[in-house]
């Protein structure tokens, strides 16, 4: 079967792409049977120029375009649907709101229950003594008498 599809070019990291017309059992770098156009995906708008003729012709002989070609082919076909309008923003997406437990247990009291459980400390009670001081340690140098 014979399929049209891209064929990648470019250094690493910056892909280009041949669209050409090849056997499907080819490698997709391998042998093909016609280079009809390229694809940039890397300027800005994306260059597409395809031979719409020649595509045509393969595709009237049984050629199959492969989905990222079919768009393409669209793309090239009518430039009006390249262009994206400059006036349309982008869609928001809208924020995540996370639920805090005591929300949950205040939605769960006005359900159901009359009055919400009463909270209770489970930390464990720290240790007494000055906050400066570190747990464990001798006092400083300072205030030992020296012999």
């Amino acid at each position: 079967m014979v399929r049209i599809r891209l064929m990648r070019v470019g250094k690493r990291k910056q892909p280009s792409y041949r669209v050409v017309v090849a056997d499907s059992r080819s490698p997709r770098d391998g042998r093909i049977i016609e280079a009809i156009g390229h694809y940039h995906p890397r300027n800005e708008p994306s260059l597409v120029s395809i031979d719409t003729d020649r595509a045509q012709y393969w595709i009237d002989r049984g050629a199959q375009p492969s989905a990222q070609v079919t768009k393409l082919l669209t793309i090239a076909s009518s430039p009006e649907a390249a262009q994206v309008p400059e006036e349309a923003p982008a869609p928001k997406a809208p924020k995540k709101v996370k639920a805090t437990p005591a929300a949950s247990v205040a939605e769960e009291a006005t359900e159901g229950a009359a009055e919400p459980p009463e909270a209770v400390d489970q930390a464990p009670a720290a240790p007494e003594g000055d906050p400066g001081e570190v747990a464990g340690s001798e006092a400083s140098d300072e205030s030992k008498p020296s012999t």
